[in-house]
């Protein structure tokens, strides 16, 4: 399905604005999210509950077969590629509480990633560029989640921010010298906002500085873009793109039911994104053309 996504600019943003057109890629009265595409391009990975809880899924990159590669009664979410393409990184709480685990693309087997001396609750967990770290937000105890690296074998836990108010859903730049994401320790917990900083904790910069909820930042893979959402005034939220340095920031889609967890292809030229589509989420890839 494709259509024409009118688009509406600020003054308050500058820069080149994107013409664009959308594909719906799933159609299923379930909810589908958290999409993203293959390191080559063939796949895209998502994660659905339509048979009855949440689990990965796997089509190709057209949207055409679409199947499980998990199926348990559990609640399998968050998935996302290893730069190699042959496993995939994913949250589950199979065992009872929720943890990571990685799972082989060819055998469909999959083992937790044991975190050493660790009792929080890791999400929105990425590989690092080369696959020998791994990024988390995690609670510990009381506390609000907090951004944390480790090795991929669960070893070297380290913790990158300690605010007292959230900080989420790290992504890796290319060059995996940073971590973007987003965080309220500066707005009083009132809104969200989008920071860069170095993974030893140094460095923080802040992107995005508008009184709305700015969140689910994702790096373009050449390291110029950051995509992120933004939930507007007086509609569901929508898909910007800005600079890596914060500037240029541009509003991408224009939907009255709102687009949110973009992901980029390898050339950059498309966003896959979940959007609500006929009274439930889908995902839909939307391809970037410069004016």
């Amino acid at each position: 399905m494709l259509r024409k996504i009118h688009l509406l600019t600020f003054s308050i943003f500058s820069g080149v604005v994107f013409g664009q057109t959308e594909k719906i890629l799933t159609n299923d009265p379930s909810e589908d999210r958290y999409a993203s595409y293959s390191p080559d391009g063939t796949k895209i990975l998502f994660e659905s509950n339509r048979n009855g809880n949440w689990d990965i899924f796997l089509m190709d990159a057209d949207g055409e077969n679409q199947k499980p590669v998990t199926s348990d009664t559990s609640q399998n979410r968050r998935p996302s590629w290893h730069p190699s393409g042959k496993k995939i990184l994913f949250e589950s709480n199979r065992n009872g509480v929720n943890r990571l685990y990685e799972l082989n693309v060819k055998n469909l087997k999959a083992v937790e990633i044991a975190i050493e001396g660790f009792d929080g609750t890791p999400i929105f967990a990425r590989y690092s560029p080369d696959g020998n770290l791994i990024a988390f937000s995690a609670s510990v105890g009381e506390s609000e989640p907090n951004l944390y690296l480790v090795d991929s074998s669960g070893k070297n836990l380290r913790q990158v921010t300690s605010y007292n108010f959230r900080s989420l859903y790290p992504d890796w730049s290319p060059d995996g010298k940073r971590l973007v994401f987003f965080s309220r320790h500066e707005t009083n917990n009132e809104d969200d906002e989008i920071y860069t900083i170095n993974l030893d904790g140094s460095e923080i910069e802040r992107l995005t500085n508008w009184p709305k909820h700015n969140f689910c930042p994702r790096w373009s893979p050449d390291g110029r873009k950051i995509a992120y959402v933004t939930s507007m005034e007086v509609s569901r939220p929508e898909i910007y793109v800005m600079d890596s340095n914060g500037e240029n920031q541009q509003r991408i889609t224009n939907n009255t039911d709102g687009d949110t967890l973009p992901s980029w292809s390898l050339d950059g030229t498309k966003l896959l994104v979940t959007g609500f589509r006929n009274g439930n989420y889908e995902i839909c890839e939307v391809i970037l053309n410069s004016n």
